[in-house]
């Protein structure tokens, strides 16, 4: 799946599955908002006893319950579960719970990577990379980071190939460096999508291809990754603030919630959901925008609220009518500086990033205006 796609079904499960939007609540959102609305129901019906030891311990760690989760980890651990040694670790380092405690978390961290945990190996590498609870030993950080990532830990993926990009505990190899970002962006870790990007961009480890680079700086961007929203910026075209990324008079790097409803409220927009409930407003923009249906809006979180995307969908019956469509977002931005694949097209205008997204088995081409610095922000709220 593409990364414009992924940000395609983000943004239906954005609007919550609302009644009369015209978009099918069996969409995968959907179905994963139903079936953990059922798993709380159940959980309710029967609560905490009904959960195993590491559930429960989970569900005190997720609610702040520091204390009754070090204890539920330290039955496991003392079992042998190298899960909840590393949890201890957690703990300890972060100062959970508790005051910080490197050489506790070392030894637990520790004892969860001997116990072949990859995540324990990950963390007790790091720990070893940083010199927390210990001196500073990169030879053997590396070491542990190899174990973990050969075992497909993605956080160890990254920090080995960042010590392959900088010769930091290994000899410096970029190609390396590449073959493990490579490995932690397939899982979608933030940091290796943008240090691999901007090799693409450098042409280290891999040749140079600013199509890629471009691909990869924005996946990390829409994490929310400053340096991948510097970099993406910095490679947009010389003209690209100039050409007015703007909808219905508002700049879309520079507008909010209460200038986008005043100015959409004054054009006599149709609403179909314009609540303060949501991070979301959507609007019917079938007599105002040529062809197109439904317009949704997402902003981040301050006062005011800065906007995060605009998505506006296009009925799009085949691929002629997607082409056509395509054609027109040629026509005001130029040529897309990426593709992914035949059906999804982005355009880098610096602080804003525009994407195109056909989807042929729902009929429908979405064109998404985003805010990169912004935009991570919605992630948040995955069922607003």
């Amino acid at each position: 799946m593409t990364t414009i796609a992924r940000l395609l079904i983000l943004c239906l499960g954005l609007l919550g599955g609302f009644s009369g939007l015209g978009i099918c609540d069996t969409s995968f959102a959907a179905q994963k908002r139903e079936a953990k609305a059922a798993k709380t129901q159940a959980q309710e019906a029967s609560p905490e006893k009904a959960l195993s030891g590491a559930e429960q311990a989970l569900s005190h760690y997720k609610r702040g319950e520091y204390e009754q989760a070090k204890a539920i980890w330290e039955k496991l651990a003392a079992s042998g579960d190298a899960d909840a040694m590393n949890n201890l670790g957690i703990l300890y380092d972060r100062g959970l719970g508790g005051a910080v405690d490197q050489g506790r978390a070392l030894y637990w961290f520790g004892l969860s990577a001997k116990a072949d945990n990859p995540k324990g190996m990950s963390n007790y590498g790091w720990m070893l990379d940083q010199g927390r609870g210990i001196p500073a030993n990169p030879r053997e950080a590396a070491r542990w980071y190899d174990k973990s990532a050969r075992k497909g830990q993605a956080e160890a993926q990254y920090n080995l190939g960042l010590m392959y990009e900088r010769g930091r505990g290994v000899a410096q190899s970029f190609e390396n460096a590449c073959a493990w970002y490579s490995q932690a962006a397939k899982q979608q870790q933030t940091e290796a999508l943008a240090r691999l990007g901007h090799l693409y961009r450098e042409g280290k480890g891999v040749p140079k291809d600013a199509a890629k680079a471009q691909l990869l700086l924005y996946a990390a961007s829409m994490n929310g990754n400053k340096e991948a929203i510097d970099e993406l910026a910095a490679m947009a075209p010389d003209d690209a603030s100039s050409r007015g990324i703007a909808l219905f008079g508002q700049r879309m790097d520079q507008t909010d919630r209460d200038r986008m409803r005043k100015v959409l409220e004054t054009a006599k927009i149709p609403k179909v959901r314009v609540s303060d409930k949501y991070i979301c407003d959507v609007y019917d923009v079938t007599r105002a925008v040529p062809g197109a249906g439904q317009m949704t809006i997402c902003y981040g979180s301050g006062k005011p609220q800065p906007l995060g995307f605009l998505k506006i969908d296009y009925a799009a019956k085949n691929a002629t009518t997607a082409s056509q469509i395509h054609t027109m977002v040629e026509g005001r931005f130029g040529k897309p500086q990426a593709n992914e694949g035949p059906d999804s097209s982005l355009w880098n205008m610096g602080t804003v990033v525009i994407a195109t997204q056909y989807v042929p088995d729902i009929a429908q081409l979405s064109l998404m205006y985003m805010v990169p610095r912004v935009y991570y922000q919605t992630k948040a709220h995955p069922t607003n």
